[in-house]
């Protein structure tokens, strides 16, 4: 695939790493067709293929069971596992200047198109016959095509959005968790007192979204990102309206970090966050009593997905190899290990329903799966998330901007990004 030369200077602009790196792996000998999920994959030569994975210390180990697990079919394959500290994707681009990043490695559904514009991702087409395929989550599939239609990640897990809400507050108000947005505002309404603010909004596309989506609009038509759209723009209006009124705050309004932070503290009755926030609520409000319910609808349901995949350098040596091991990592075996940890979801069907028996209160993320969008506007993600960003900062200061001026305002300058492609 040929690189754009936008692409290419987003790499060559990336600050040098100041120390050496190892690039992708080379063997002593050509490898054969991809076994079935670790069932022997060369001719008795060894082989040595780095994963290149984020720094999280859970993450670091449940990747080097896996490892170790595919090692143990493979003992002519040698894995390296390298947590990459900081800005994984910053980090990958610098690397992949001179072809020395890792043979496998994250891919966010953020950063995807970018990437394979870019040309630096190999083909996963023939990992897996369509019948395989289909028992992982569609949408999540989608993310990581790109616009030839090629494959180019196998999603290895994903979360997606929901609302949280205080179990106690709601009781002692006397209501019930809101399922529509009438319900939403009536509610943050009257939770909105002695001290309490009724709703943290983290004020971005990453959470919005699903109100967009909820009131029949959409962040993408054709592939060009349509922040503009009426029905974003109205929904967006309902969301400002609950900031303005006083009946939500932003966690920066809050003093507070982020959404989690405010919820933990019981500074805010409810919050719209996703399945990470269970882990966060563990370790600091372990005895605080509260509830998760779908995020509130208008038209129709709607949630928002994020999602990891595995992908794999064009520049590895071992493709064959490489191949045998995404296939080894992404197996309903080894997603096991995904469900028993209980931070994100397994990204196949048949992994999701174990998920949902083994952590029950988890559901609601995983019944949200086929309604939620994407996390994803193609090679220019990162200018709609700032545009919008810059947009909603604005309406939130300046009462004399409307919100369809802020978002054509930002749309116009997203489409100028778009053309320079």
């Amino acid at each position: 695939m040929k690189m754009t030369k936008k692409a290419m200077s987003l790499m060559l602009a990336a600050t040098m790493l100041g120390s050496v790196v190892t690039g992708c792996s080379s063997s002593k000998g050509d490898t054969s067709t991809p076994s079935t999920e670790g069932a022997g994959v060369n001719n008795g030569e060894k082989v040595e293929l780095t994963i290149g994975i984020s720094a999280d210390p859970v993450e670091v180990d449940l990747v080097t069971q896996q490892a170790e697990a595919y090692m143990e079919k493979n003992p002519n394959v040698k894995l390296v596992v390298e947590p990459i500290a900081g800005d994984i994707w910053e980090v990958l681009k610098t690397r992949m200047v001179s072809n020395a990043e890792p043979d496998i490695f994250y891919m966010d559904i953020f950063q995807a198109a970018q990437f394979i514009d870019a040309g630096k991702l190999a083909s996963l087409d023939d990992l897996f016959t369509p019948e395989e395929l289909a028992d992982f989550e569609p949408a999540l599939v989608n993310g990581f095509k790109g616009q030839d239609g090629v494959l180019y990640g196998i999603p290895k897990d994903f979360s997606t959005l929901a609302l949280y809400y205080n179990k106690k507050m709601f009781e002692e108000a006397g209501i019930t968790p809101p399922t529509t947005w009438e319900e939403l505002e009536s509610a943050a309404k009257a939770l909105t007192k002695d001290g309490v603010v009724g709703l943290s909004l983290q004020n971005g596309i990453d959470r919005v979204q699903p109100f967009f989506y909820s009131n029949g609009g959409s962040m993408l038509e054709d592939g060009k990102p349509t922040l503009n759209n009426p029905k974003n723009i109205e929904a967006y209006e309902f969301w400002l309206s609950l900031l303005k009124n006083g009946y939500a705050q932003t966690p920066q309004q809050l003093g507070v970090g982020w959404d989690g932070d405010a919820f933990a503290g019981e500074h805010v009755a409810m919050t719209v966050e996703g399945t990470w926030m269970i882990a966060n609520l563990q370790e600091i409000a372990p005895d605080l009593e509260y509830g998760v319910v779908p995020v509130p609808q208008k038209e129709q349901p709607a949630s928002m997905q994020f999602t990891v995949a595995y992908s794999m350098s064009k520049s590895t040596k071992n493709p064959d190899v490489a191949k045998d091991v995404i296939k080894f990592l992404t197996s309903e075996e080894q997603q096991k290990l995904i469900t028993d940890a209980g931070r994100a979801m397994p990204s196949r069907k048949s992994s999701l329903e174990a998920f949902v028996q083994a952590w029950p209160d988890r559901k609601v993320f995983a019944e949200a799966a086929p309604v939620a969008s994407e996390f994803n506007y193609g090679v220019i993600s990162s200018t709609v998330v700032a545009e919008a960003a810059k947009a909603m900062e604005k309406l939130l200061l300046d009462s004399s901007i409307t919100v369809k001026e802020a978002f054509d305002e930002a749309q116009a300058n997203i489409d100028k990004a778009l053309s320079n492609q």
